[in-house]
């Protein structure tokens, strides 16, 4: 189907393949990490399901290095502490 959208999601071990695959597939590459933070996967399916409803048209902008927070990371950190119980 040529109005289909594709989205290739890995890990940073899959980073430098996924990209090369993403460029000869002319699909998204996207990486995260769902051992650190399982929201990040959230937000991936929140993406594809947008994309989705937009019937490919949204413009989804580049993840910035995994050096940098991430949206997920911030909400983490900001709603995600617990107090443990004593």
């Amino acid at each position: 189907d040529t109005d289909s959208v594709i989205f290739l999601v890995g890990n940073k071990q899959d980073l430098e393949e996924g990209q090369k695959l993403a460029s000869e597939g002319r699909c998204q590459f996207y990486e995260l990490s769902a051992a650190e933070h399982y929201q990040e996967v959230v937000l991936m399916f929140s993406k594809i399901v947008r994309n989705a409803s937009l019937g490919g048209k949204a413009k989804e902008r580049r993840r910035r290095p995994s050096g940098s927070k991430s949206m997920a990371k911030l909400i983490n950190n900001v709603f995600g502490k617990r107090r443990k119980s004593v």
